[in-house]
């Protein structure tokens, strides 16, 4: 039978520790998955390392470039743009919560806009957007309930409003509806 470890006896040996152990913890830490400076260093310090030791680590993991946290973030969008497509909220949101700085998110979701925005005049986030949408397999409404949820979808998604309602209305023009009378209207006009 294996013997139980008592957490703080733990915490207290780590709290001891000394660069190189501190540095090969950090190392280890990043051999699960890719974390940014900040993850990396809260991991640790939530575990008992000295703060010092962490600190010093985490930069010599920068230098040696095991540890990037722009090479992550651009690594993060070009996954959700090739799987989950998402707005650039719901983008934002996801790099802020991996511990990617305000400034760096803004500035790498900026340039995806760029660079996408000469492709056919559609931009980034329209393409993913429309990509999106056509996953989403019709429930056989009427027009306005499934133009509500196609927009409803893609809203959670984190795409703006003016793309969701833009989207939702391509889609309906797409998809035959035997009760074709019922025009769509996002504004709901009941008249």
């Amino acid at each position: 039978m294996r013997r139980r470890i008592d957490p703080e006896a733990q915490r207290a040996k780590r709290a001891l520790a000394d660069r190189d152990r501190v540095l090969e913890a950090a190392a280890r830490s990043l051999s699960g998955a890719p974390k940014t400076s900040k993850a990396l260093a809260e991991r640790l310090l939530t575990l008992g390392y000295p703060e010092a030791h962490v600190r010093a680590a985490v930069e010599r993991l920068e230098q040696i470039g095991l540890l990037d946290d722009e090479r992550l973030a651009r690594s993060l969008l070009a996954s959700r743009d090739r799987s989950r497509q998402r707005g650039d909220r719901a983008l934002l949101q996801e790099l802020r919560r991996r511990g990617v700085a305000a400034e760096l998110a803004g500035r790498l979701l900026t340039e995806r806009s760029a660079e996408g925005a000469g492709e056919g005049g559609d931009g980034v986030e329209l393409r993913a957007a429309r990509s999106a949408a056509a996953r989403l397999a019709p429930r056989g409404g009427g027009p306005r309930a499934e133009g509500q949820r196609i927009a409803q979808a893609l809203l959670r998604r984190g795409f703006p409003a003016g793309i969701a309602w833009q989207v939702a209305r391509e889609r309906l023009a797409a998809i035959p509806h035997e009760a074709a009378e019922e025009a769509f209207d996002p504004e709901g006009d009941e008249g």
